[in-house]
């Protein structure tokens, strides 16, 4: 239910797989049918539900899946494969999401890293725009700076056979030159130096939230997933003064660890603990500033003062309480002279 009101909220295709149906006693798989269809039309989701048991609900189903009103649902075996041919030809017929142009920058997202003996490092990903070839010279970040570095791709594999290209939407794997796997994190991406590639610090976006137990506020903390970026960001300014569950507000967040390469329209999760909220990034600022962290010598030059001070005060303690008092020379009772007999 937590998976369906998510995919409903960032306005997404839905279309249920109930499995196992072949080991299913009869009236579990009805009571089953059931609340899967009190849950679809309920008013959160008002969906459509069409059970698909021939191969003209597959072409109903799939021309009208972009509507995002109907969900198809299918009961499917992997035992006996009952109705897998269905489920196969609807995916076959579903059209392409987004829509990729040749002539676009290359662009491409890391989703995991791998150290191969042999190789070096090796990277896999989503190439999301453009075209990138073997021996293509990028730029891969950004750091914990927000810098760029150019790397070459030596090699290209796509399911485990070597290629020399990879277009946009296509996964695979690189291959690089001279970068040690220590460089690089999960969320960075590969970008042609034409791009003018800019690590953001700071993006704001329009936000709904699905459940929280109390109130969000200025300054709350979770975590930001945004395609393959994971990493925990602070809430700067709000366009409400609290926000609770089912209510919709603009935030301004700012990553706490790394500035991350995101860009506007991107969709975006934002979850901690029972907390779930989800939305779309409306504006970015490539111009906000790092935040000071400081140095090593800053953070210990306090304590190196005060053990400093602590030390200076003992040691004027301990000559004072070695002082001894010596009686003075000069006398104020009279002197008797003595005379000799």
């Amino acid at each position: 239910k937590q998976w369906y009101q998510r995919r409903v909220a960032i306005t997404a295709g839905v279309y249920v797989v109930v499995t196992k149906i072949d080991m299913c006693p009869p009236n579990v798989l009805e009571e089953t049918m059931k609340l899967l269809m009190k849950i679809l039309k309920s008013p959160g989701g008002r969906k459509i539900p069409l059970l698909v048991s021939n191969q003209d609900d597959v072409v109903v189903s799939a021309t009208n899946f972009t509507s995002e009103r109907i969900c198809p649902i299918f009961q499917i075996s992997n035992v006996t494969g009952q109705n897998m041919d269905l489920l196969k030809s609807f995916l076959n017929l579903l059209s392409v999401r987004n829509n990729y142009k040749e002539g676009d920058i290359a662009e491409f997202q890391i989703d995991d890293t791998y150290s191969v003996p042999g190789v070096g490092t090796v990277i896999s990903g989503t190439c999301m725009r453009g075209l990138i070839k073997t021996n293509d010279s990028l730029l891969m970040g950004p750091d914990s700076l927000g810098i760029f570095k150019h790397i070459v791709v030596k090699s290209i594999h796509r399911k485990r056979l070597p290629v020399k290209e990879v277009k946009a939407g296509q996964s695979s794997s690189f291959a690089l030159k001279k970068i040690k796997r220590g460089e690089i994190r999960k969320g960075m991406v590969l970008v042609s130096p034409n791009s003018n590639p800019q690590g953001i610090w700071e993006f704001e976006s329009e936000i709904r939230v699905l459940h929280h137990p109390t109130t969000i506020s200025v300054k709350y903390q979770a975590m930001v997933h945004t395609g393959s970026i994971r990493q925990t960001a602070s809430i700067i300014t709000m366009s409400v003064q609290h926000m609770r569950t089912g209510d919709k507000a603009i935030c301004r967040f700012r990553f706490i660890k790394n500035p991350e390469y995101i860009k506007e329209g991107a969709r975006m999760v934002f979850r901690e603990g029972r907390t779930k909220a989800v939305g779309n990034i409306i504006k970015v600022f490539p111009d906000a500033p790092a935040p000071y962290r400081g140095n090593k010598r800053d953070k210990m030059k306090p304590k190196y003062n005060a053990r400093r001070r602590i030390k200076s005060l003992n040691d004027k303690s301990d000559s004072e309480s070695n002082v001894i008092n010596v009686p003075s020379t000069t006398s104020t009772t009279p002197s008797v002279e003595s005379t000799g007999t």
